[in-house]
């Protein structure tokens, strides 16, 4: 697909000088549609995409359809506990072959014809065979299912992509790693998806999406309506330990943070304010025992957002949640969330975890749907020309290069620090590494 744009005219949508203290983007890159389409074809169909975590494929015949950019795509788990991930479509007129989102099934067969593929893609029968082709016996081979061209997973995170030369995934998540390390040794017994999700849709650029997971900026501004509503719940029902709500983070009472890893992720994080309010709590000693001090302080006291690029949201804050927002649209963006937990947490950690997940990060909570309607507030602002930026300058005077004694203290070493959740030098990697993917292959 030829969208027209020059590389000239993509590098013109950011003006970063770093040595000015300036840093701004276009806000025609949330609204204009020639750009959406180079971002599905060099973008979301060009690198990893998170599929899924393994626990929602975990035996035989196990499968979970997603999408990478506007491709149909599905993981399966394999009758030796292997995954594989190919195109969800029958190879012989395309129709998705998954009934569900996600189901067991060692066969699938095709609603449509009627084809017939095993876990392994292998294409098994085809209805009415005989008559269709010529007489002998039919080799099937060049029918099996198309293969996604890399799948791999990190630490029960799977990815997939549609392009055999992108890097490795561990190369590619680089100092990120660690803060899905902070998610996935949170139990020895391993983590587990929790049943259930929620699907919204948001008027919205996907951007603004990327953009809001890693903004501790507007959380006293959005949310604090919530933090009110839950002290006021808190103080009138004496809830105390895990059924507490970290407000102090939400008030901007708590320590907090963020950081540019590189390659588009960046996080966020504040102190848990108390500590005892997160359902980890509990396994406190037997953190203690397992990890360094440094790497429990980051486990058990401090809450973080993390974003990988371009489109996952791990946030472990009030609970542990799995986040993805997909394209549809340069104005609409397909969020969907999943509730992450240790698999060997009490009952009592369990239920915390659940009621805070509802509370805060459902559509039907009461802070996702303020989130929303900011995001769309803002989608219809970007529509504004005559003064045509919007400026993440914030935190430029105060950006340190390299890891901060709270990130050496965690053992991981960004591309640079800040003081405060509050400043968006985050932003820049994230908008550099979207600039060069875009203008990498642009015609010049």
């Amino acid at each position: 697909m030829d969208s027209g744009l020059l590389r000239n005219e993509v590098d013109a949508l950011l003006d970063d000088r770093p040595a000015d203290k300036v840093f701004r983007v276009d806000r025609s890159i949330y609204t204009d549609p020639n750009l959406f389409e180079l971002e599905m074809e060099r973008i979301f169909e060009s690198a990893w995409q998170f599929l899924c975590h393994e626990s929602q494929v975990e035996k035989p015949g196990d499968y979970f359809w997603n999408h990478i950019g506007r491709q149909p795509v599905m993981v399966w788990r394999q009758n030796d506990g292997a995954l594989k991930g190919f195109i969800n479509a029958c190879m012989h007129r395309a129709a998705i072959l998954t009934p569900f989102k996600q189901a067991n099934a060692k066969t699938l067969t095709c609603r449509f014809h009627g084809w017939t593929y095993g876990n392994d893609g292998r294409c098994l029968k085809m209805r009415n065979e005989e008559s269709g082709f010529a007489p002998g016996k039919l080799d099937r081979t060049p029918f099996g299912l198309q293969p996604l061209a890399r799948l791999e997973s990190y630490r029960g995170f799977v990815f997939g992509s549609l392009n055999a030369d992108v890097p490795a995934l561990p190369e590619f998540l680089g100092a990120a790693a660690r803060f899905v390390d902070f998610i996935a040794d949170q139990s020895a017994a391993g983590m587990q998806v929790l049943p259930g999700s929620q699907t919204y849709i948001i008027h919205g650029n996907w951007k603004l999406q990327a953009e809001n997971a890693t903004d501790g900026y507007h959380t006293g501004t959005v949310h604090r309506v919530f933090a009110n509503t839950m002290k006021t719940r808190e103080d009138r029902d004496g809830l105390t330990g895990m059924m507490r709500t970290e407000a102090g983070r939400i008030t901007g009472d708590a320590r907090n943070g963020c950081y540019d890893f590189g390659g588009g992720h960046m996080a966020i994080w504040a102190d848990r304010a108390p500590p005892e309010t997160s359902p980890l709590w509990e396994a406190k000693e037997r953190l203690e025992r397992a990890h360094p001090p440094g790497k429990v302080k980051w486990l058990l006291m401090r809450g973080r957002n993390l974003v990988i690029f371009p489109n996952l949201m791990i946030n472990d804050f009030a609970a542990t949640q799995i986040r993805t927002f997909r394209p549809l649209a340069v104005d609409r963006t397909e969020v969907t969330i999943y509730c992450i937990a240790p698999k060997d947490e009490s009952k009592a950690a369990r239920y915390a975890r659940l009621r805070k997940f509802e509370d805060f990060f459902m559509v039907t909570g009461m802070a996702t749907s303020d989130d929303v309607v900011a995001l769309e507030d803002s989608q219809a602002g970007n529509h504004s020309r005559m003064r045509p930026w919007c400026e993440f300058h914030r935190g430029m005077h105060s950006v340190v290069r390299g890891p901060d004694e709270d990130a050496k203290l965690g053992d991981f070493a960004p591309e640079t620090s800040n003081t405060t959740w509050d400043q968006e030098t985050v932003y820049h990697s994230f908008y550099r590494t979207w600039r060069h993917m875009l203008s990498r292959k642009a015609r010049v």
